[in-house]
């Protein structure tokens, strides 16, 4: 296979370590939605289970599939899916339907409550609701196991989202309930740190790079065919190029069903030094203008490393760098580990 993502296990345990160093009394969430976001699920489990505490997915599909590689505390984040409850994972209560509906299975279920301080997505904001809840599960077969918010930013509105979470979190320790308290994700206990009972930590674990954190993935493809053009020439569908003189371009086998977006169409990929420009993207391949370099079929292509990284990208199309490792998870490529 010409495509092959290249998993830094090194890396990865390191920056696991990065994080317990700087939360000695907390617990690790270890979040491996979207495919581990995008790095490959079971290799990302198998390599750091023994380092955290609990994996955090999105919904009762992707535990599941966790479950196949661990034995760790699992907790679903997203959405209550009533038909989908399974003892052997822990789940979020959004609401106080949420709750009823699993104190009316009458079985032993680990829940968490969310709380909406400003996300406004999932979630309760008011304390009435939340005791109410709180009445419901001391008088039923459920185990609440923790309480959590979800950060809308890293700037001052953190500080907000924090003073409204207190609240909630004032009248557990009033009750003395002795629970999971969880809010940081990477980028904010980064920053200021709660010094919570559980960190939930998902994109610092992968494809960072700076001082502290190192990046996990590379994904490296091939040059598979050259073809000399001459002006007037297209290259790919829909004239989205076409030749203004003789030009030498090269074929890489990545596409946009690999997640390799139409958007990246006009952006500079460093090949071996030099800046290529991506002149299309069909579904199974991209072209590039290799006009004035020595590149010859057979040369590497990093899609993604230190220079063609995540940033380049977001910057590129003004996404975020989640939305783009989660595309490249589609890829169609061999994982491999490299130390």
């Amino acid at each position: 296979m010409f495509n092959e993502i290249l998993i830094n296990r090194y890396n990865l345990i390191h920056n696991v370590e990065q994080v317990k160093l700087k939360n000695p009394k907390s617990l690790i969430c270890a979040m491996v939605k979207a495919n581990a976001y995008g790095v490959g699920l079971k290799e990302v489990v198998k390599t750091i289970e023994g380092l955290v505490d609990y994996f955090g997915v999105s919904c009762f599909f992707e535990a599941k599939k966790v479950r196949k590689y661990t034995k760790k505390n699992i907790l679903v984040v997203g959405a209550l899916e009533y038909k989908k409850i399974n003892p052997d994972f822990s789940y979020t209560c959004n609401s106080l339907e949420d709750v009823k509906y699993l104190a009316s299975l009458n079985k032993k279920i680990k829940i968490h409550i969310k709380i909406n301080t400003g996300m406004n997505r999932y979630g309760i904001n008011d304390t009435k609701e939340f005791k109410e809840m709180l009445n419901i599960i001391k008088d039923s077969s459920l185990q609440l196991e923790g309480i959590f918010t979800h950060f809308a930013t890293t700037d001052e509105y953190v500080f907000c989202q924090m003073k409204k979470f207190n609240k909630f979190i004032n009248i557990v320790k009033k009750l003395k309930l002795k629970v999971l308290i969880h809010a940081d994700n990477s980028f904010v206990n980064e920053k200021y740190n709660h010094n919570l009972s559980m960190v939930r930590i998902g994109f610092n674990l992968y494809n960072r790079n700076d001082f502290e954190f190192k990046p996990v993935v590379n994904i490296r493809s091939k040059i598979v065919q050259i073809n000399s053009i001459k002006k007037g020439d297209l290259v790919g569908y829909d004239y989205r190029f076409v030749a203004r003189q003789g030009m030498k371009i090269a074929v890489v086998p990545v596409g946009y069903a690999d997640g390799f977006d139409l958007g990246y169409i006009g952006c500079d990929l460093n090949i071996k030094g030099y800046d290529c420009k991506v002149l299309n993207i069909c579904m199974d391949c991209f072209m590039l203008d290799i006009t004035n370099t020595d590149l010859k079929k057979g040369d590497d292509v990093y899609i993604l490393n230190h220079i063609n990284s995540l940033k380049m990208y977001a910057n590129y199309i003004n996404s975020s760098p989640y939305e783009i490792m989660t595309k490249f998870s589609n890829m169609r490529a061999e994982r491999k580990f490299i130390n």
